[in-house]
């Protein structure tokens, strides 16, 4: 049903197609691996910011893969609509040469709109 998929969406993607109709946008995502991953590391404590209930939460196996799976599906359902709104995505990781990835983005992006370019000093 497509009122079920358009409330799905992101509160941030109408405001966002409006922009990118006007304007050449570029979403700039930073990956921190240890984020993608609990650890296991079995019971932990964790306190939610709103009320301050502590919880008791065993790490096990089934939690972490859920908790995997379901940091995917959001990355996924960001790039969705990033994708929708016409925005321009570079996903940064903070385990990598930010640097390197910024110039092999841009190095993708003139390619993509037949501007001539060079590659003196940029690294493969």
């Amino acid at each position: 049903h497509e009122d079920t998929a358009e409330q799905a969406r992101p509160d941030w993607e109408r405001p966002l197609r409006r922009l990118t109709a006007r304007h050449q946008v570029l979403a700039i995502e930073i990956i921190d691996p240890r984020e993608l991953d609990l650890p296991d590391v079995g019971l932990v404590e964790m306190t939610d910011p709103e009320t301050g209930t502590v919880h008791e939460i065993v790490l096990s196996r089934r939690v972490r893969e859920r908790y995997a799976a379901a940091a995917a599906a959001q990355r996924d359902h960001t790039r969705a609509a990033l994708r929708r709104c016409g925005a321009h995505h570079l996903v940064l990781r903070t385990d990598r040469d930010w640097i390197a990835d910024i110039a092999r983005f841009a190095l993708r992006q003139r390619r993509a709109a037949g501007r001539h370019f060079t590659t003196a000093g940029v690294r493969p």
